[in-house]
C-alpha cells in the first residue's frame, strides 16, 4: 500500500521512522511540486549520526514531478527516510 505524505512547509520531514512498522522495502518514490515556484529537495537516509542522499539539493520546477525508483530498499531498523525542503512548499510524496 502506498503512504501518502503531504508538506506544506520549509523543512525536514521524516518520511519513514526506523525502528517502526514501516517497511524499508520501497520501489518508488513520487515527489510532486504543485506549487507556483521551484523547490530545492533532498532526499536521503539517516542513522542517526551520518546522512546518505538519493538526491541532494535537486530544484523541482514548479508544477513538476521527480520520480525515484532505483535502489531505494533499506533496513528499516538502521535508517530514517527523510525529505529536506526550503522556503513554503506545496509538496506531494507517495511511497510505494
Amino acid at each position: 500500500m502506498a503512504k501518502i505524505v503531504n508538506i506544506t512547509s520549509g523543512t525536514t520531514t521524516t518520511l519513514l521512522q526506523s525502528g517502526t512498522q514501516d517497511t524499508g522495502r520501497i520501489s518508488k518514490i513520487h515527489i510532486s511540486n504543485n506549487d507556483t515556484s521551484s523547490e530545492d529537495i533532498s532526499v536521503y537516509l539517516h542513522d542517526g549520526t551520518s546522512s546518505f542522499y538519493f538526491i541532494k539539493s535537486l530544484t523541482l520546477p514548479a508544477s513538476t514531478s521527480f520520480l525515484l525508483e532505483d535502489c531505494l530498499s533499506f533496513d528499516i531498523e538502521k535508517y530514517t527516510l527523510k525529505i529536506d525542503n526550503q522556503a513554503s512548499p506545496n509538496l506531494t510524496i507517495i511511497i510505494k
